[in-house]
């Protein structure tokens, strides 16, 4: 019983800094792919920490953080852009939005004219494909979009926000036709990625941002996938450590 309240707290708590806690595999078990010798343990020696002294970002930090699986670190980060993105034209979108966390931290983040669409079906995981090792559809289903306005409320940004419930692109795609000046795809597997990207980049501002979470994590080796297939051919790619692959349009 103690046993197994540890190992599930340790599973709660590197979960929250976006780790697995991985297990020693038998000598009878089936190697890893062979895309898996990309990865390994990444420990940065940098030690500068501004988002622990920033007390504007900790002040909503502190509000989401139960409201999102999204690390501290890569929140930070996405406050950071989107406080950059004052200078540009062009609206917010988040797609993958679960309960909000981020999504909300996005518009706390915005000048105050900014608008700022969340897109999530609200069931989970979808497009779960050949290209995916750990989703299979409908994870991540256990939010919906009454808790992402109440945490909307809470923050005061509920008049930045507009929600749209369904398959992105496929469902809420055509109400989004507008300037994009940031993008946040949060959507775990390739091939809802893929479709979301070919819907976004078009409508992205010269030096707007696209961040795909789940870079270069195990389990989403999906995203990882589409990321690098269209990298190349991308204004400017940037991979940050943190878990996040950044693409800017020139």
């Amino acid at each position: 019983m103690m046993r197994s309240i540890l190992k599930r707290t340790v599973h709660e708590c590197l979960n929250k800094f976006g780790y697995k806690l991985s297990r020693i595999r038998p000598p009878t078990e089936p190697e890893p792919p062979s895309e898996q010798a990309d990865y390994s343990r990444v420990c940065p020696i940098a030690r500068y920490s501004p988002w622990g002294t920033d007390q504007g970002f900790h002040a909503i930090y502190d509000l989401v953080r139960s409201s999102t699986l999204v690390d501290e670190y890569r929140c930070y980060e996405l406050w950071r852009l989107a406080k950059q993105m004052e200078r540009l034209q062009g609206s917010f979108i988040e797609i993958g939005v679960w309960k909000g966390g981020t999504g909300c931290l996005l518009a706390a983040a915005a000048a105050a004219d900014k608008r700022v669409l969340l897109c999530d079906t609200f069931r989970g995981v979808v497009k779960a494909g050949q290209h995916d090792t750990y989703y299979r559809g409908g994870e991540h289903s256990d939010a919906t979009e009454n808790e992402v306005r109440r945490l909307a409320r809470r923050l005061g940004v509920s008049d930045r926000i507009q929600i749209l419930c369904g398959v992105f692109p496929e469902d809420t795609g055509s109400f989004v036709n507008e300037s994009l000046s940031l993008c946040h795809i949060d959507v775990d597997v390739y091939a809802s990625a893929r479709d979301v990207f070919c819907k976004i980049w078009p409508l992205m501002v010269r030096g707007g941002v696209v961040v795909f979470d789940d870079y270069g994590f195990q389990g989403c080796e999906g995203v990882t996938r589409f990321v690098n297939e269209i990298a190349p051919a991308s204004h400017l790619f940037i991979h940050n450590l943190n878990g996040h692959a950044i693409l800017v349009k020139a």
